[in-house]
């Protein structure tokens, strides 16, 4: 099997795109490692693709590896001259061949072994990294209801007016392209188990702020449509069945604010939760993802293949539930001199899924989790040890939603309106982070870092390649660079 790369170079500054596919298939190859120094590097993305700077690499050639193709070292020179498809060797090993040299071990002694190298393999704490964020989200409506059922306090010429715009709304939100990308670049140092340091360098924002399709921003949408019809000079309690959710609500106070609502920052804690929730997923500590999957009274092993990766033989063994209590399946690629896990690949098993709550007919609630698969990928550095280079974790949900809203007048009179909200769908995330080793000393400066409440998002209307210009990012999917965000 051959595989190559083609290169075209993009017209922005002097960064280059290539593109990694199978010779024979002509289908993307995913998450190859591009080295262009020591830790440091980038990675193919799903489509195949990674971005650098030729002309800005220290290195005198970039180490291109995949699992199961011989290293490919490309000098500057070659690089930079390449209009042609570049060729790799596939590396299929004969387990013969292995066998020659060493006895292969047997699916369960190998991960014995892996559960004994943890403590010498994998030391994360005292460390620091830098690091590339991407989050994305996406939200498909399978139907979107929004409709005054109830309003004492509008006439007949108000009424079919506010309930024209909020079935519009549902309409132009069914129809909507919703979905949401954040990138951020920093620097994180982890200190132990639970605790990191971020610092946040730049952040972007990539999404349609016309059209939110939270089921708060839906939510608070039709709120301003119904308040828009109201008297402004009364307050509102807003409920929703039995509960109270808003005492005082003023459709005048409501208009005066909604225009300072668009915000360019957000909430430190939310970056740094979400950085310290990913690198958690390629942890090998008591109670992780990763380390359940090692637990053999859940899962069952089964040597699969010997292949080759970076110059040394790699096993991969497939795990699956033994238990009715496990739910994911998959397969670790697991180095043969080591015992370190390379990479482990991971989906929930057939016929598992995640949580599930049907309050339907009680509360008008159904949720499912319906999806979750992920990628994590470890690389040796120069204490022979292993640090998680890339993660990537996908999850999605089926959610419906009923809820009636009662906007009551705070007056003698009591004037109400009702208003009717069914939503009905499915939510995806994607979120994906690219590590490197960042100088030791930056552990140090981090230590005495002060975290900020606020982190300014830089937001654009579309994808901007120059804002991360010689830097090492995941190259952004075709549906990202392709994204538009309406303009006001």
């Amino acid at each position: 099997m051959l595989l190559f790369f083609l290169v075209s170079s993009l017209a922005f500054a002097q960064s280059a795109t290539f593109r990694v596919v199978d010779a024979n298939s002509d289908e993307p190859v995913p998450f190859a490692s591009v080295e262009t120094g020591p830790g440091k590097g980038t990675i193919s993305n799903e489509e195949g693709y990674f971005t650098l700077n030729p002309e800005g690499l220290s290195s005198r050639a970039v180490r291109i590896s995949c699992m199961g193709y011989r290293t490919l070292e490309l000098e500057h020179d070659r690089l930079r001259a390449q209009s042609g498809p570049i060729r790799m060797q596939p590396a299929a090993i004969n387990l013969n061949e292995v066998r020659l040299t060493s006895r292969v071990p047997g699916a369960e002694e190998i991960i014995e072994q892996v559960r004994q190298g943890l403590s010498t393999n994998y030391p994360l704490s005292g460390k620091a990294f830098e690091i590339f964020f991407r989050e994305s989200e996406y939200m498909q409506f399978e139907d979107l209801q929004l409709e005054l059922e109830k309003a004492s306090d509008l006439n007949r010429r108000a009424l079919d007016a506010a309930d024209k715009r909020l079935r519009k709304l549902g309409e132009d939100i069914v129809r909507s392209d919703a979905r949401m990308f954040l990138d951020f670049k920093g620097n994180l140092a982890v200190v132990d188990d639970t605790t990191a340091i971020l610092r946040v360098d730049r952040a972007t924002e990539l999404t349609d702020h016309k059209k939110g399709y939270s089921m708060d921003d839906i939510q608070a949408r039709a709120q301003k449509i119904i308040l828009a019809h109201l008297d402004s000079s009364q307050t509102y309690k807003v409920k929703t069945g039995l509960f109270k959710i808003e005492d005082s609500i003023s459709p005048g106070k409501e208009f005066m604010e909604a225009e300072n609502r668009e915000s360019d920052s957000s909430e430190y804690d939310y970056l740094k939760g979400r950085s310290q929730g990913i690198l958690g997923i390629a942890s090998w500590r008591d109670g992780t993802k990763l380390r359940r999957f090692l637990d053999g009274d859940l899962y069952e092993y089964r040597f699969v293949e010997a292949t080759y990766f970076d110059g040394n033989y790699v096993y991969a063994i497939e795990f699956t539930p033994r238990k009715r209590k496990a739910k994911y399946a998959g397969t670790f690629f697991v180095d043969a001199t080591s015992f370190a896990v390379l990479k482990a690949d991971y989906a929930y098993g057939r016929g598992r899924r995640g949580d599930k709550v049907n309050l339907k007919l009680l509360l008008g609630i159904k949720y499912v989790e319906n999806l979750s698969r992920g990628t994590a990928i470890f690389k040796r550095n120069e204490q022979n040890t292993y640090d998680p280079y890339f993660i990537q974790n996908e999850y999605g949900n089926y959610i419906y939603l009923h809820r009636s809203l009662k906007f009551i007048e705070n007056s003698r009179r009591r004037k109400k309106v009702r208003f009717d909200f069914l939503m009905e769908g499915g939510v995806r995330q994607r979120e994906s982070v690219l590590l490197s080793p960042a100088d030791p000393a930056e552990f140090h400066t981090l230590a005495g870092y002060t975290e900020p409440e606020k982190i300014r998002i830089q937001k654009i209307l579309q994808y901007e390649p120059t804002i991360w210009e010689d830097t090492q990012v995941i190259a952004p999917l075709e549906e990202m660079k392709n994204f538009r965000a309406g303009k006001d």
